[in-house]
C-alpha cells in the first residue's frame, strides 16, 4: 500500500495536466485497489490502472504500476498471478507516438512475459506474447521482425488449446503480411482467423477480423467501396447483437474511410454515453484532424485542442514536441507556414532526443514544406534532403518520389540545373517504380478476390455437408420416432401388461415432444440471437404450454392400448384365417354335379 502512494505522489507531481474525466477514473480505480481483499483483486485493480494510463499515453506512470503490479505477484508466489500480470491489455495500447524509450521499455516487458511462459510451458500466454510483439514492433515500422515474431507464435500453434488466441495468431499474422504488402498472404490468415471465429460465434473476433479486410482494401489495395462494405457487415452484425464497443470503432472507421463526420459524432455520442474512454479519446482526435486536415480552419482547430483537456493531455504526455508539432500542423495545413515553422522547430528537439528515425522524418519534411512555402530555398532544401535520406533508408517510395520532386523544383530556382535534372530522373524513377506498384497491386486486388471466392466456396461446401449431416440426423429422429409408434401399437395386439404399455408410451411420448421442442430450440437461438433470459421465458412459456398436451395424449393412447382393443380386433382378424379362406376351393354346385353324374 505505502508503494502504491508513493507512485500514486509522484504521477501527482509530475503531471502537471490532469483531465477531469481521467481523474475521476483514476479516483475510483485507486479506491477499488484500496478496498481489495485478495492479492488478485489489487493486481486486477492496478491492471485497469496501467490501462488508463497507456491509454492517455502516460508511459512513465503506467510503467511503475505494471512493476508494483509483478512485485504483488512474486510475494504471492503464485504463477497464474504472475502471468495475468505480464500479459495483461494495457500494453496493447502503446501508441506509434511513444518515445524510442517506452518502446524498448513494453518490448523489454513482452520479454520477461514470453519467457516465463516458455519456462512454465504455458503455450496459449507464449503464443499471446509472440504476437504481441509483433505488433508493438509493427508500430514501429519494423515489419519483418513482426512478421518473425508472428511466424514463432504460429509454430506453437499445435500446442494451443484456446481457439480464441489462435484466432489471434492468424489476425497477427495477416496484419503482418499486410504491413509488408503482400495482400493474398494476408487474406488467407484473416480467412482462417474468420473461420475460428464464427466456430465460436465470438461477436468481438468477426467484427475485428472485418476492419483487417477493410483496412487492407483501404490501405494497401485502395478500394474504398470495398472496405466501405466490410465495416457495413461488422455494423450490421454489432447492431444485431448490440455490441457497442465493436459499434463505436464501425461508426469511427466509416467516418475514415468516407469523410463523413455524421458517423464520427455517432463514435463520439456511443462512446460518451457508455463512458468508454480510450475510444473517446481517439474519435476526439480524429475530429481534431477534420478541423484543420479538411477544412483548413486553424482558428476552429486550435480552440478544439485546447477546450478539450483530454486530447491536450493526450499530445503533451508523450512528450511536449507531439503538443508542439500537432500545432504546427494546424497551422501549416491551414496555410499559414510562419507560425507552424515556430511550432515545428520547438518540437524539433524533443523529437531528435527522445523519438526514433520513423517519426523525426515527417516532422523534417514538415520544416521542409514551410520553409518552401516561405521562399526559403537554401533551408527547405537542408530539411528536404534529410528527411529524404531516413525515407530511403525505409524504402518508402511514395515520399521519396514526392521529395525528389520539390528538390528538383528548389534546385531549378536556385539554377542549379545538374541538381535539378538529377532529382528529376529520381523521382521519375520512383514514380514508375509506383506506377509499377499500382499494376501490381491491381494483381493482388485479382489475386485477393480470387483467393475469396475460393474460400468462399470452401466454405459453402462444408456448410452443405453440415447441413446435410443435419438433415439426416433429423430424418433419423423422425424414422425411429414413427417405428416406436408402431412397435408400440403391434406390441398392444398381443396379451402383455400394463406397465409395458405404459413404459413404452412414456418413451414415445419422450421422444416425439423432446423432439419438438429441439425443432423450436434451433428456431428460438436464431430469433432471439441466443440471448439466455429470452431464450429461458419463450421455453417456460413453451413448456407450460407442451407438458399438459404430452400428458393428455400420453394418458389417452395408454388408456386406449389398455382397453385391449387392438387385442380383439387382432383376435377377430387373423391373417391365418385370412389366407386360408384365399386358398380353400370353391364348392360343387348342384347342377354341375347332376349334369356330370351318369344314371344308371
Amino acid at each position: 500500500m505505502k508503494r502504491l502512494v508513493t507512485i500514486l505522489l509522484i504521477i501527482l507531481v509530475t503531471q502537471n495536466f490532469c483531465a477531469a474525466q481521467f481523474r475521476k477514473q483514476r479516483d475510483r480505480i485507486t479506491n477499488l485497489y484500496n478496498s481489495a481483499a485478495s492479492d488478485s483483486d489489487k493486481v486486477i485493480a492496478l491492471g485497469q490502472l496501467a490501462d488508463l494510463y497507456y491509454t492517455y499515453q502516460l508511459y512513465q506512470q503506467a510503467d511503475s504500476i505494471l512493476n508494483e503490479q509483478l512485485s504483488i505477484a512474486d510475494i504471492s508466489d503464485n504463477n497464474n498471478l504472475t502471468l495475468l500480470v505480464l500479459f495483461g491489455p494495457a500494453i496493447t495500447n502503446i501508441s506509434s507516438s511513444a518515445s524510442t524509450e517506452h518502446f524498448e521499455k513494453t518490448i523489454a516487458f513482452l520479454e520477461k512475459g514470453i519467457d516465463f511462459a516458455k519456462s512454465k510451458n504455458q503455450y496459449n500466454y507464449l503464443a499471446l506474447g509472440y504476437t504481441r510483439m509483433a505488433g508493438i514492433l509493427r508500430e514501429r515500422g519494423q515489419n519483418d521482425k513482426a512478421l518473425y515474431q508472428a511466424t514463432q507464435a504460429l509454430q506453437i500453434l499445435p500446442n494451443v488449446k484456446s481457439d480464441s488466441i489462435k484466432a489471434v495468431i492468424y489476425i497477427e499474422l495477416g496484419n503482418s503480411y499486410q504491413a509488408r504488402g503482400e495482400a493474398v498472404s494476408a487474406i488467407r490468415n484473416y480467412n482462417n482467423a474468420f473461420d475460428i471465429a464464427i466456430k465460436l460465434k465470438s461477436i468481438p473476433l468477426q467484427s475485428t477480423i472485418y476492419h483487417c479486410f477493410s483496412e487492407l482494401y483501404f490501405v494497401f489495395l485502395n478500394n474504398k467501396d470495398v472496405a466501405k462494405d466490410f465495416i457495413k457487415k461488422s455494423l450490421a452484425l454489432n447492431k444485431q447483437y448490440n455490441y457497442v464497443e465493436g459499434l463505436i470503432s464501425d461508426y469511427y472507421d466509416l467516418s475514415r474511410i468516407t469523410d463523413e463526420r455524421s458517423y464520427l459524432e455517432k463514435s463520439i455520442a456511443l462512446s460518451e454515453s457508455h463512458q468508454l474512454y480510450k475510444y473517446l479519446l481517439e474519435a476526439k482526435k480524429l475530429k481534431l484532424l477534420y478541423y484543420f486536415v479538411n477544412d483548413k480552419n486553424s482558428d476552429k482547430a486550435l480552440e478544439y485542442l485546447e477546450n478539450e483537456p483530454d486530447v491536450k493531455a493526450s499530445y503533451i504526455n508523450p512528450g511536449i514536441g507531439n503538443y508542439y508539432r500537432i500545432k504546427g500542423q494546424i497551422y501549416l495545413y491551414s496555410n499559414k507556414p510562419d507560425s507552424a515553422l515556430t511550432y515545428l522547430h520547438q518540437a524539433k528537439y524533443d523529437f531528435v532526443k527522445n523519438f526514433d528515425e520513423r517519426s523525426i522524418r515527417a516532422l523534417f519534411r514538415e520544416i521542409a514544406e514551410c520553409y518552401q512555402l516561405l521562399n526559403d530555398i537554401p533551408q527547405s532544401i537542408a530539411y528536404y534532403t534529410k528527411s529524404l535520406a531516413i525515407y530511403k533508408k525505409m524504402n518508402e517510395i511514395k515520399f521519396i518520389a514526392s521529395i525528389s520532386v520539390s528538390l528538383s523544383s528548389l534546385y531549378a530556382n536556385k539554377e542549379n540545373y545538374k541538381l535539378a535534372f538529377e532529382y528529376s530522373q529520381q523521382a521519375k524513377q520512383y514514380n514508375n517504380t509506383l506506377g509499377q506498384l499500382s499494376k501490381e497491386r491491381d494483381i493482388a486486388l485479382l489475386d485477393v478476390e480470387r483467393e475469396n471466392k475460393k474460400h468462399e466456396e470452401e466454405v459453402r461446401q462444408e456448410q452443405q455437408l453440415v447441413k446435410n449431416k443435419r438433415n439426416i440426423q433429423y430424418m433419423a429422429i423422425t424414422i425411429a420416432i414413427a417405428v416406436i409408434f408402431i412397435i408400440m401399437l403391434i406390441i398392444g395386439m398381443f396379451p402383455v401388461s400394463k406397465f409395458t404399455i405404459k413404459i413404452l408410451g412414456y418413451i414415445f411420448f419422450i421422444s416425439l415432444f423432446e423432439f419438438i421442442v429441439l425443432l423450436i430450440d434451433t428456431f428460438l437461438h436464431k430469433v432471439t440471437h441466443g440471448e439466455p433470459l429470452k431464450i429461458w421465458l419463450i421455453k417456460i412459456v413453451l413448456i407450460a404450454m407442451l407438458v399438459p398436451l404430452q400428458h393428455l395424449l400420453e394418458h389417452r393412447l395408454t388408456k386406449f392400448l389398455e382397453s385391449r382393443k387392438l387385442l380383439e380386433a387382432r383376435t377377430k382378424f387373423s391373417i391365418k384365417k385370412w389366407w386360408l379362406n384365399m386358398k380353400k376351393p370353391a364348392p360343387v354346385k348342384e347342377a354341375d354335379f347332376e349334369e356330370d353324374t351318369a344314371v344308371l
